[in-house]
C-alpha cells in the first residue's frame, strides 16, 4: 500500500512543475498575468509562448514570438517584457543592450504613438548591410515599472509585414 501512495505522490509532484502554455495559432493573444491582449497576426505562425514569471524582470523576457516565411525574407514579431526604471531612456537602452538575439543600431527621431490608450514610442533600427540588411521597429510601452517591447523584424523592402504588425500593435488592449 505504501508503494502505491509513493507512486501517487510522485505523479502528483511531477504535475506541479511550471509549464509553457500550448502553442496554438489563436486569433487573439491574451496574457492575463501581463494584462494584455491583441489580435494575433493573421497568417503568421506562433514560434514561442511563455507565461510572465513572478518577481522582477531584470532582463527582457520573451512572452510570445510569431514568424512569417512568405515574402522576400522571413519576418518575426516578438513581445518582450522587462522591468526598467522610469528614468531609463528606452532609445538609449535599445542602442546599448540586446532585446532579442542581435544588437541593432537605433535610428534618430523615434515616433510617439498610442497603443491601447497608453503612450508609446516607436524606434526604428537596422542591422547588417547590403543584401543582409534587416530593419526592426520596437514599439515600447511603459506600464508601471514594466516596459513591453513589441518588436517586428523585416526586410527593408517588406513594408507589408511591418504594416501588418503595426495593425496588430494598434489592436492591443490592456486588461488591468
Amino acid at each position: 500500500m505504501a508503494v502505491f501512495a509513493l507512486i501517487g505522490a510522485a505523479a502528483f509532484g511531477c504535475s506541479q512543475r511550471p509549464q509553457a502554455p500550448p502553442l496554438t495559432n489563436d486569433a487573439v493573444y491574451q496574457n492575463d498575468k501581463a494584462g494584455l491582449r491583441f489580435l494575433a497576426p493573421a497568417g503568421w505562425s506562433i514560434a514561442s509562448r511563455t507565461d510572465l514569471p513572478r518577481g522582477e524582470l531584470t532582463r527582457p523576457i520573451l512572452l510570445v514570438a510569431y514568424f512569417q516565411t512568405a515574402g522576400e525574407k522571413p519576418a518575426e514579431f516578438d513581445l518582450f517584457a522587462m522591468d526598467l526604471a522610469e528614468s531609463t531612456d528606452l532609445g538609449q537602452y535599445l542602442a546599448e543592450h540586446r532585446v532579442g538575439p542581435e544588437k541593432w543600431k537605433v535610428k534618430p527621431q523615434p515616433a510617439e504613438v498610442q497603443v491601447g490608450g497608453a503612450a508609446a514610442t516607436r524606434y526604428s533600427m537596422t542591422a547588417g548591410s547590403g543584401k543582409d540588411e534587416l530593419h526592426r521597429e520596437a514599439t515600447a510601452i511603459r506600464r508601471g515599472g514594466r516596459v513591453f517591447f513589441f518588436i517586428v523584424t523585416f526586410s527593408p523592402r517588406d513594408d507589408d509585414h511591418r504594416d501588418q504588425i503595426r495593425r496588430v500593435i494598434d489592436s492591443a488592449a490592456w486588461t488591468k
